[in-house]
């Protein structure tokens, strides 16, 4: 991973409502950037972010008032376009935008920021490229941006000379990867939060209201996990002993949680399956 010191601020307008569009436009008029725009669908949550956007502690370095818009012609203008879209909807509101911008002389440069979208989506524009932060991110909750990396990709140097010093002025670090390569890490994560949450979840409901003793233990195994040359190397549990009278005791206690008990027998039995490899 690389940090680079260029230092340059651009004028940008960012499509989308969600979470991404939330933190990534904080982040970015924060440290200097002309936020122009927030163009979604829904107006309302538009002028929300623009509102705070505008506010002092987040626009002190940049000359320019964000506005809030659902016309995407107002965007063209930009130097640069982020699509903090869903994935499925990047190409759709690539066309429309492309559409607002044909007749133009200076195209906007044109970014996505999905981890599993190639690309390719953004063909139509004569400057495009990827903005990949690979962290989960979310309205409720601030996120230092100096500890999240970014998978960029680009159609040219100059786009890949702006992603860059995007990075380098939020304080990330950034690796430049193919649309390939950046699926695959997609999917890697979608092990590591979405599926790691989703267990999280279930031991809240067998331990409540103890929940929250678990914390330090999910803490260390997972910085534990990434210490090492692989993460079977420090697996750990009643699996991995073999210990069959512990295990017979947890589906006794899940017996009333058909949901829990599945989980359950399906990863012990990975786990037994991969310990005799």
């Amino acid at each position: 991973m690389e940090r680079q010191k260029i230092g340059h601020h651009y004028r940008i307008s960012v499509i989308g409502n969600g979470n991404l569009a939330y933190r990534l436009s904080i982040v970015l008029k924060t440290n200097g950037h002309n936020l122009e725009y927030i163009c979604g669908r829904d107006l309302e949550k538009a002028s929300k972010l623009a509102y705070i956007l505008n506010k002092p502690e987040y626009s002190a370095l940049s000359t320019t008032k964000t506005v809030a818009t659902i016309n995407k012609e107002d965007v063209a203008d930009s130097e640069i376009v982020v699509l903090a879209v869903p994935d499925n909807s990047i190409e759709h509101i690539a066309k429309e935008l492309y559409n607002c911008t044909s007749d133009k002389v200076n195209n906007p440069v044109v970014l996505h920021c999905s981890g599993a979208a190639s690309i390719q989506l953004l063909e139509p524009f004569p400057q495009h490229g990827v903005l990949y932060p690979l962290m989960t991110l979310s309205v409720t909750k601030p996120v230092d941006f100096s500890i999240i990396p970014f998978f960029l990709e680009s159609n040219s140097q100059y786009v890949a000379d702006i992603l860059t010093n995007i990075c380098y002025s939020v304080n990330s670090e950034y690796k430049f990867a193919s649309s390939e390569e950046r699926a695959k890490l997609h999917l890697a994560a979608v092990y590591v939060s979405n599926f790691v949450n989703y267990l999280t979840g279930l031991s809240y409901e067998l331990s409540a209201p103890n929940h929250m003793f678990l914390m330090p233990l999910a803490i260390e195994t997972i910085r534990k996990a990434f210490l090492y040359g692989h993460p079977s190397l420090v697996q750990t549990g009643p699996a991995v002993r073999g210990d069959s009278a512990t295990i017979g005791k947890h589906l006794a206690l899940l017996a009333g949680h058909p949901e829990h008990r599945e989980v359950y027998e399906m990863l012990t039995k990975m786990i037994i399956t991969k310990k005799n490899i």
